[in-house]
């Protein structure tokens, strides 16, 4: 909060778990919910409300592969045929997810063709091999594949008889979920714009993870960011845990997690003090002027009259 604004009483503290909320995604994932005030908190007319995340507490068990993040599909062609196919939800690491596509290809082909995954921990690449002398293509193009976790560009991958090809970047399993938003939908900051969306930001915290896959983390912000609010009441908070782009939810599998949250009274600064006086200045000089300048024709039609006496 600005430096103009002052305290007016004590805080309210608010604890918020995931099992307690009610509801509001789209699927059973947890990441979504709605906490009810049963005693709503009311700002008076002369203050302003402000609120904090001071604490969270998450599972890093989310998961990095799923169709809510958009990253859970492959296509590839082989002899001319062309497989769509969908991996299944989860949280892999690198090993995992290379043997999971390997099931996956020789599954959807029959065994046609056999495919080798290596994964080489020194220069975090992977390696692809293909059995057949026809052309296998990986469709890698396709937004929705997961091509930066096992470290290829956006562009189609061809595979030719027992020729190996390596991945163009290092491996990032996280596929740029290595950070989280805790986001009050409900409660938007109306002096802060996301570039993103050139929306209203109702980002509450942006958290860092930096925590190993399904361990509990506590997080908590060395000074928590107070996000003014525009209503003088709050009658429910919604929450919702998000990657950067908003749209697309952390999928908890609806693990628990538990956020800390706390609600600050203001005072309201007075409407801009410093206009009103220089309005009440500016009213003042222009009297001053106003009189002078009758003061000034007053006299020069005395000084006509005298004038016109004297010719007479």
């Amino acid at each position: 909060m600005s430096t103009q604004f002052n305290k007016t009483r004590g805080s309210i503290y608010l604890s918020v778990r995931s099992r307690d909320l009610i509801n509001t995604s789209s699927g059973n994932q947890g990441n979504r919910g709605r906490f009810i005030l049963f005693n709503p908190i009311q700002a008076l007319d002369n203050e302003v409300l402000s609120i904090s995340l001071t604490s969270a507490t998450f599972a890093n068990a989310w998961y990095n592969l799923s169709a809510s993040t958009n990253n859970n599909k492959f296509t590839f062609i082989e002899n001319g045929v062309t497989y769509n196919t969908e991996i299944p939800d989860g949280n892999y690491n690198i090993l995992e997810l290379i043997q999971k596509l390997k099931t996956i290809m020789e599954s959807a082909n029959s065994g046609a063709v056999t495919y080798t995954f290596t994964y080489d921990e020194i220069t975090n690449r992977v390696k692809i091999i293909s059995d057949s002398a026809n052309i296998t293509t990986l469709k890698f193009s396709f937004n929705n594949s997961p091509r930066r976790m096992i470290g290829f560009n956006n562009e189609d991958i061809n595979l030719n008889s027992f020729t190996a090809i390596y991945s163009n970047r290092s491996v990032d399993i996280t596929d740029t979920q290595n950070s989280i938003y805790v986001r009050v939908p409900n409660l938007s900051n109306q002096k802060i714009i996301e570039s993103s969306t050139g929306q209203y930001s109702n980002i509450l915290a942006h958290i860092p993870v930096l925590y190993s896959r399904n361990s509990f983390f506590t997080y908590e912000p060395n000074v928590p960011f107070e996000m003014e609010l525009s209503s003088r009441t709050i009658n429910s908070i919604d929450i919702a845990i998000t990657y950067q782009n908003e749209n697309i939810d952390v999928n908890f599998g609806n693990a628990d997690w538990e956020i800390n949250l706390k609600i600050d009274f203001y005072n309201k600064p007075e409407s801009k003090p410093r206009e009103i006086k220089l309005h009440k200045d500016m009213i003042s000089k222009f009297d001053i002027y106003k009189k002078t300048q009758m003061d000034k024709n007053r006299r020069l039609e005395e000084l006509k009259n005298l004038k016109k006496l004297k010719k007479n």
